[in-house]
């Protein structure tokens, strides 16, 4: 049956009616939106978020460890501290997408100013630099501390791989930022380079530039004098020379090149070995200068209580470059009461001289490595043309003989003091030293024979038999000679592999035939220091003269072989 037309219309109307029901209930049912702006289920009242901030920041994947941090403590940490979540997603090759989501826009705000912070901070990256093998020593230093002054200095970190890369080459890890591992770089660069130079100088032996180290000596305090003939003929002529034919086998036998460093008198001086420690002393000595020369360096050093023995850096005076030395003694300041004044004995030059306490520094410890240069020795067979027979023995076996100011400037004059000439000197004597050190050892002093070459380059100048032919001393009447252990002959600083050694034997042997016929003088004995006179009874003049003498001299030496 078909339906009549006016019911057409309200059938439309009521399927009409029933889906935009249909649609309206489920509109309400989906979103409802409550006071806070939450979305709330029309039925069932549960509440859905609204889409939460978001913000993105393109980071490069340079940085994104810096985000991240060691095992993700840094990315972590954001994110508790905001409440935000962090996501990463690629972009492109050299960079990533960072995604930040947060409960709020400020918490988001805050996560991204972290981040961004956290961005900024410099890199922290790993180089190696390729360094000579034979350099890593100087890089190293003494004890590692060249390699602690690298660190500190570039606030780098610095070490040297255990495993050499190669024969040659050895690899160095820097860790740290693009500007600490540059400032690394310099420094381990300035090593290497410092150790070229030093092996190009020490391959080179006739390359000389030390400058002349010359000054009045501590005991010529006075003025020069004028040459007398008190009991010495001098000629108003030119002296004659006194040539030796030079043997070359046994210039080869116990004879060794030296500088003349010091000189008190023959009996008392001090020598340098020529050879690769004289290069080395070169080197030390500008290191120190440029190092002490700085402010900082200084207060870094500085004395606070000196004390006897003491190794320290000191400005010499006469070329203002520092050198080591060694404090002999501390003296009160007669120019200002309440004050001190240290006595230095400079261990590399044998000579002293007198110094305020503030302008004498600790010595660093790199500048220890090298053994000390200075070593006391006297001229053997000779003694001072009036030497006074009141004079204690003990004088003559601790080198304080009385010699004319006339013949100690001749025998500068001859040894070319401070000035760098080499001359032959050569072992054929010794004597114990009879001055303890302070909390040390003694050491032997040798009695050396010194050479000059002449003027035709050929042949020796015996200087000892130059200043007896001038006038100016005279052979000895004898010479105490001690024992000599062959531990000691080695501590004498002036052996040079065996034959050195064995040619010291062979001057050992002369020295016993020496000894066996030295004689000791019956009318006067000296016993613990006290002058007896042939009736046994003490001379006060002499035994006064005598404390005068050891007030007088030196009270302090230091060891020969550099020990310390």
């Amino acid at each position: 049956m078909k339906p009549s037309a006016p019911a057409i219309p309200l059938i439309l109307g009521l399927s009409l009616l029933g889906a935009s029901g249909a649609y309206l209930y489920m509109l309400f049912k989906k979103r409802r939106s409550n006071a806070t702006g939450d979305l709330v289920d029309f039925f069932t009242r549960s509440t859905s978020k609204q889409d939460a901030p978001v913000a993105e920041i393109v980071i490069p994947n340079s940085l994104i460890p810096l985000v991240i941090g060691r095992k993700s403590y840094t990315l972590q940490h954001i994110q508790q501290s905001t409440g935000a979540s962090i996501n990463f997603v690629d972009h492109d090759e050299s960079s990533q997408l960072c995604r930040i989501q947060g409960p709020s826009q400020a918490a988001v705000e805050k996560a991204k100013e972290m981040v961004l912070k956290e961005t900024s901070r410099p890199i922290t990256i790993t180089e190696e630099v390729i360094v000579p093998q034979a350099a890593c020593g100087k890089i190293l230093g003494r004890c590692g501390d060249e390699l602690q002054e690298i660190c500190r200095k570039s606030m780098a970190k610095v070490w040297l791989e255990g495993r050499a890369r190669s024969e040659t080459e050895r690899r160095v890890m820097i860790t740290g930022t693009a500007s600490q591992i540059k400032v690394a770089k310099e420094l381990i660069a300035q090593k290497v380079r410092e150790d070229h130079d030093s092996k190009k100088m020490l391959a080179d032996p006739t390359r000389q530039t030390r400058e002349p180290r010359i000054r009045t000596p501590p005991t010529s305090s006075a003025p020069t004098p004028v040459p007398s003939d008190g009991g010495m003929k001098l000629n108003s002529t030119s002296p004659k020379i006194c040539v030796e034919k030079r043997n070359s086998s046994s210039f080869a036998a116990g004879q060794m090149e030296v500088f003349v460093s010091t000189i008190v008198s023959p009996s008392k001086f001090y020598v340098q070995l020529v050879g690769p420690q004289s290069t080395e002393l070169d080197l030390l000595v500008l290191s120190m200068t440029e190092y002490y020369n700085q402010y900082q360096n200084r207060e870094l050093h500085r004395l606070r209580k000196p004390y006897l023995g003491q190794i320290v850096a000191a400005e010499f005076n006469a070329d203002n470059k520092w050198y080591r030395a060694e404090i002999s003694a501390i003296l009160p300041n007669e120019y200002k009461p309440g004050e001190v004044v240290l006595d230095l004995f400079f261990v590399d030059y044998g000579d002293n001289q007198y110094t305020n306490p503030n302008e004498v520094y600790e010595l660093k410890p790199d500048f220890l490595a090298l053994r000390f240069q200075a070593i006391e020795c006297f001229l053997a067979r000779v003694e001072p043309t009036q030497q006074s027979n009141l004079m204690p023995a003990s004088a003559s076996a601790t080198g304080e003989e009385e010699w004319d100011p006339v013949a100690v400037t001749r025998f500068e004059e001859l040894t070319y003091v401070a000035q760098w000439k080499k001359i032959v000197s050569k072992i054929v004597t010794y004597r114990n030293s009879k001055i303890p050190l302070h909390g040390r050892e003694t050491s032997p002093i040798p009695g050396v024979e010194l050479y000059d070459t002449a003027p035709n380059g050929m042949d020796q100048i015996n200087i000892a038999q130059q200043l007896i032919a001038e006038g100016l001393a005279r052979p000895a009447s004898s010479e105490r000679l001690d024992e000599l252990s062959r531990s000691q002959l080695f501590r004498l600083g002036l052996t040079n592999g065996t034959d050195g050694s064995s040619s010291q034997s062979s001057s050992i042997d002369k020295v016993d035939d020496v000894s066996a016929s030295s004689s000791t003088s019956a009318s006067t004995v000296i016993s613990s220091g006290v002058h007896i006179n042939g009736t046994g009874q003490t001379s006060p003049k002499l035994e006064q003269q005598q404390q005068q003498q050891q007030q007088q001299s030196v009270r302090y030496r230091s060891l020969a072989n550099g020990a310390h």
